[in-house]
């Protein structure tokens, strides 16, 4: 099946689907002929209906990764198009980066190690101090796959109390992981001394962290975003930082990507961004290019998908 790779993948996941796929590289003149698709893996690149309006082979969109605001899902289904993803691939590089900006933020560790280039007189300042995560609560916004890994890497590594909401998850669910359900944002927001988010960015979702949710939460309240850009109002935050509302914020997505070196967050000392990095590991990497190419495998096989859209 003539397999167009519209994105760099890992060298293992392109050798693998040269084996069972009929796979055109990224950066080879033919991707440029769409016409011959009849098969598409996507990181970033947008499947619109106007390029899929170019592709009249195309059978398959097999998404890299989990989010697939990408792809037109609608209308590729009206085009009788099947869309998957992977969504267990990245959720524990995903999960651990949460982990690492938890403790990042807590021991202000990028603004130590900035605070030692610049010279100090002595060790242990103050304005450096920061906390232990043992004993404080996290609070997940979103209990998918990664939000429930989230909870219990740093319940198990830190005793932390995992509350979580979730209008989707039931009571009996949280409870079966060791986690509280909390009935309204508002509660999880003046609850939570690290507030995780792990859901999609939808109508519902967008601005859902803004100044009124900003204001519940504690002054040692520390808000990691994952997620998807836009779930956050970034201009509420901002004001929220530089006025010491809250203890600090790490995002590894922004409502406008790759976030640029003159973003206003990036002017607060109390905040740490990545480059939509939560899933830019070798081992997710492998596992989201060949589990993209396994469902094209699937489809040419005439097998149902394991992840459908």
């Amino acid at each position: 099946m003539k397999t167009y790779v519209f994105d760099p993948i890992s060298n293992e996941a392109f050798t693998y689907a040269q084996t069972h796929i009929d796979a055109v590289r990224w950066d080879s003149p033919e991707i440029n002929n769409y016409a011959e698709a009849e098969a598409a893996i996507v990181r970033t690149f947008k499947m619109t209906a106007a390029v899929i309006d170019q592709m009249p082979k195309l059978k398959i969109i097999a998404k890299h990764g989990v989010g697939v605001d990408n792809i037109d899902i609608s209308y590729a289904k009206s085009k009788g198009i099947r869309v998957t993803n992977t969504p267990d691939a990245n959720m524990n590089s995903v999960a651990e980066l949460v982990v690492g900006f938890a403790l990042e933020c807590a021991r202000r560790i990028t603004q130590s190690h900035l605070a030692a280039l610049g010279g100090l007189e002595k060790n242990q300042p103050m304005y450096l101090s920061g906390y232990e995560l043992a004993g404080k609560t996290l609070g997940l916004i979103g209990l998918g796959k990664i939000g429930a890994s989230v909870g219990k890497k740093l319940r198990d590594a830190f005793d932390m109390k995992v509350i979580v909401y979730d209008p989707y998850a039931k009571a009996e669910q949280c409870n079966s992981l060791g986690f509280e359900k909390i009935e309204s944002l508002d509660e999880l927001c003046g609850k939570g001394n690290i507030i995780s988010i792990s859901v999609p960015l939808t109508k519902e979702t967008e601005n859902m962290i803004s100044s009124r949710q900003l204001s519940l939460m504690k002054e040692t309240t520390i808000l990691i975003n994952t997620a998807r850009g836009g779930i956050v109002n970034e201009d509420d935050l901002y004001e929220a930082l530089k006025k010491r509302k809250i203890f600090g914020a790490a995002f590894d997505v922004f409502a406008q990507e790759p976030v640029t070196k003159n973003h206003p967050l990036l002017s607060c000392d109390n905040f740490i961004a990545t480059p939509h990095n939560g899933a830019n590991t070798a081992d997710a990497l492998i596992r989201m290019g060949v589990g993209a190419v396994d469902e094209i495998i699937r489809l040419k096989r005439g097998e149902a998908p394991l992840s459908a859209l």
